[in-house]
């Protein structure tokens, strides 16, 4: 007679190993992805601005290209930043771009930075503190509210610690056709410009830590599922306002602005158009990048599968528990090998040591 079990008994082996554990695991760690998953408030252009834009200079061309600079004691860093930028821009293009340096209150001496580079020549240099009573920081809402501020059509994100490239700010430009008045509305021109450190034919700074590399690597392989960019984790990148002011509600949280706006603004490729770039070395202050940041990032993507994939996103969740769990159970008769070498702590198998001698 056979030793194997008929096929009845086999399907009421299966449901026994389902409903005594893998089926309640599921259920509970679906329902934990759900009540875990952060929480926050969320940014909708048009409904959640508190300032307007900036008027445009009474004499001179018209503001086309607003580049957006969050900062937080970064003083040393502003005017070799606007130096370079005006020195790196077309002539036409330079003359129809501002700075808006977006400042969290660093009480560092940067109002006064700013001012004397406006006395210097540099009349389009602006700067929108935001007070540390409002209780909003951090460099995502820092753009958000830069966006609001800026007077240009065209809108740039950088840095200000000269790690993104003033010469690489007319590429982005061009890569959405340009700072001339455009139909805003054609849906054939690409809402959202990357800068990418990861582009052919450049590559990270030799000098860049490993460990940044790694982390960098990790990041980008996180949030690979959302979306096809080579860098989404970019902080260097340009986006149309009008497509701006269309977007899906986004958060303000977390430290990388860029990958919410992919999810989020409306856009007329498939694929953003992409601006390669050598990442260079942070030349004055200090790195915003610790622990705390890097989990920051963690909540950011878990907010964002959560809000994109909706239910499925915690059905997933509770289905890789519940797999996980089911391996287990039906690894469990394995145990008994285990037993035998002695590898689970219960010995009453094996022989004495001094037989064995």
């Amino acid at each position: 007679m056979s030793s194997s079990l008929p096929p009845w008994a086999q399907n009421r082996r299966l449901s026994r190993h389902l409903t005594s554990g893998t089926l309640p695991a599921f259920l509970i760690a679906t329902f934990l992805s759900w009540l875990l998953t952060p929480s926050g408030s969320l940014y909708t252009p048009n409904v959640s601005a508190v300032y307007s834009s900036l008027p445009q200079p009474q004499s001179g061309p018209s503001i086309s290209t607003s580049i957006i600079v969050p900062t937080f004691h970064e003083r040393d860093n502003l005017a070799p930043l606007v130096r370079a930028t005006f020195a790196a821009l077309p002539p036409s293009l330079a003359s129809r771009t501002e700075i808006l340096f977006v400042d969290d209150d660093s009480r560092d001496g940067t109002e006064e930075e700013v001012a004397r580079l406006r006395e210097e020549g540099y009349p389009t240099v602006e700067l929108l503190t935001r007070p540390r009573s409002a209780g909003e920081t951090g460099l995502s809402s820092a753009v958000l509210r830069g966006f609001e501020r800026a007077r240009g059509t065209l809108l740039v994100v950088m840095d200000a610690d000269l790690q993104h490239p003033p010469a690489a700010i007319s590429q982005l430009v061009a890569a959405l056709g340009g700072d001339e008045d455009e139909d805003e509305d054609d849906p054939t021109l690409p809402s959202i410009a990357l800068g990418t450190r990861y582009g052919a034919g450049v590559s990270m700074d030799a000098n860049w830590p490993l460990y940044r590399r790694v982390i960098s690597w990790g990041a980008r392989l996180l949030a690979r599922p959302l979306t096809s960019a080579s860098d989404p984790m970019t902080g260097f990148f340009a986006i149309r306002k009008a497509a701006f002011l269309r977007a899906r509600a986004l958060s303000p949280a977390g430290f990388k602005i860029a990958l919410e706006l992919l999810l989020a603004v409306p856009s007329g490729a498939s694929h953003p158009p992409e601006v390669p770039y050598a990442f260079g070395v942070r030349t004055q202050g200090a790195s915003k990048l610790g622990a705390r940041v890097m989990l920051k990032y963690v909540g950011q993507l878990l907010r964002l599968y959560a809000r994109w994939l909706g239910i499925w996103w915690h059905i997933l969740v509770g289905s890789g528990v519940a797999a996980g769990v089911y391996i287990l159970k039906r690894g469990g008769g394995r145990l008994g090998i285990l037993r035998r070498a002695g590898l689970t702590g219960k010995r009453k198998n094996l022989l004495p040591i001094s037989r064995l001698e």
